[in-house]
């Protein structure tokens, strides 16, 4: 392990927002932080590790430990996950990147530029606080239509406007390679405001909005959702469930608290170690090892699945799925299931991006039906799931219609469900049996 003397600056300081003055909670360093390279490293403070209320960032990966324990990763989703989880992704990343006027910037400046409203409950610092940081203005709903403008600029690749600046302040900080922003509402609350982008074959923010309304409908756990109208195309209003007014829950994601080993790559997502590490079933390995509410949450996690493959929704990777700390629990395993969030109707791609069944990433309710067992469900629980998820989105017309949806784009959405088609097509081969007129 390298030392702390090879680090290339002084370290960054992880925080969280305590009542009266922020709690600091340890160092991140980094020996190397390029393109081509990145090392970084963790320890937890001695001043947080003696706190009666601390907890490990991740107990699986980063369990409290004394500060001359160092964790150390050659990537972001390996070991620190939990750090960087709190961090802009994609999008914010673009944002970030424009503005400082890289192609790339560093994860260094990546976290520094964050504005201490990433998912979550982290925050950085360059150096160490004494008070709780006031964190910029975050624009309201009421100003969606100017945010629209220059979202759209910078999500087409136009050079970043001083002007923008505090417009966009709130947009690079949350998850996702989409056009986003946070925004506040009347009472104060956090939403997720995602944008259109041009030249797409149906309005993915209705679609989600569709979707997010079916799986409430079907029992999930679903945050509240709004669409707005405006001269850009609709935008949609998510509710921020990492927050409540000013009161931030610790977060971790299924990638993180997973934490895949940085060799495996693309080409090995179907070969042994990547169906045993990007599955449903390691998700329910996980929710069995942290959560206070198991059953509840893989049962929850096993309607997901099946709804996931209803709406093919084939971009449902590890980050999105996601565990939310439960409050005053001093088990430090008091996680739940997050509400569900980025459920949206995917286009060609024919697998998932998880293994579901015995058939691997096939999108099919039969090998979602293949290893229940695997996922700690029983057959019956698994069928009925199935039957109710079914009977909601035999509906779907009805919230498509709902969502302002265009016929064109109900056509483009129902050529996407390729499980429909291949149950249609076994339909048609069981009743050529029964009538004795199946080829043979």
């Amino acid at each position: 392990m390298q030392s702390k003397s090879k680090l290339i600056e002084t370290p960054l300081y992880v925080y969280k927002t305590g009542e009266d003055l922020p709690i600091l909670i340890g160092e991140l360093g980094f020996i190397s932080d390029t393109q081509n390279e990145f090392l970084a490293q963790f320890n937890y403070d001695a001043s947080y590790i003696i706190r009666p209320d601390a907890f490990a960032i991740d107990p699986l990966n980063m369990p409290l430990a004394a500060p001359t324990k160092e964790y150390s990763t050659t990537n972001r989703y390996h070991v620190l996950g939990a750090l960087f989880d709190a961090a802009p992704d994609a999008w914010g990343r673009k944002v970030i990147s424009a503005k400082v006027g890289v192609s790339q910037a560093s994860e260094k400046t990546i976290l520094l530029k964050g504005n201490g409203m990433g998912v979550g409950e982290l925050f950085f610092s360059a150096s160490l606080l004494e008070s709780n940081p006031t964190f910029l203005k975050i624009p309201t709903i009421d100003q969606i239509e100017q945010l629209a403008s220059p979202i759209t600029q910078v999500d087409e690749g136009a050079k970043f406007n001083p002007a923008w600046e505090n417009l966009l302040i709130s947009s690079w900080d949350i998850g996702g390679a989409r056009p986003k922003a946070i925004v506040l509402d009347e009472s104060g609350e956090h939403w997720i405001a995602k944008f259109p982008r041009k030249g797409e074959t149906y309005d993915r923010q209705r679609v989600e909005w569709a979707n997010l309304e079916m799986a409430a409908d079907i029992g999930m756990d679903v945050p509240e959702r709004r669409l707005i109208e405006t001269q850009y195309g609709a935008v949609l209003l998510v509710k921020r469930f990492d927050r409540s007014l000013d009161k931030k829950s610790h977060y971790l994601s299924a990638a993180s608290v997973i934490s895949p080993s940085p060799t495996i790559d693309k080409r090995q997502i179907d070969a042994p170690i990547g169906q045993a590490t990007f599955s449903y079933a390691r998700i329910a390995d996980t929710i069995q090892r942290i959560s206070n509410y198991p059953s509840r949450d893989l049962q929850e996690l096993y309607a997901r699945m099946v709804f996931n493959v209803l709406t093919h929704n084939t971009d449902d990777h590890l980050k999105n799925t996601g565990f939310l700390r439960v409050k005053d629990a001093r088990d430090p395993y008091a996680y739940r299931l997050s509400p569900l969030f980025d459920v949206v109707t995917q286009e060609g791609s024919l697998k998932h991006m998880l293994q579901i069944g015995k058939a691997g990433r096939e999108s099919t309710i039969e090998n979602a039906l293949s290893n229940v067992r695997r996922m700690r469900i029983k057959e019956d629980a698994a069928q009925k799931i199935v039957q109710i998820a079914r009977s909601v989105f035999d509906r779907r017309a009805e919230y498509y219609d709902r969502a302002g949806l265009q016929s064109d784009e109900v056509e483009a959405l129902e050529r996407c469900f390729t499980w429909l088609r291949s149950a249609r097509v076994a339909d048609v081969e069981i009743e050529d049996e029964e009538s004795g007129s199946a080829p043979r």
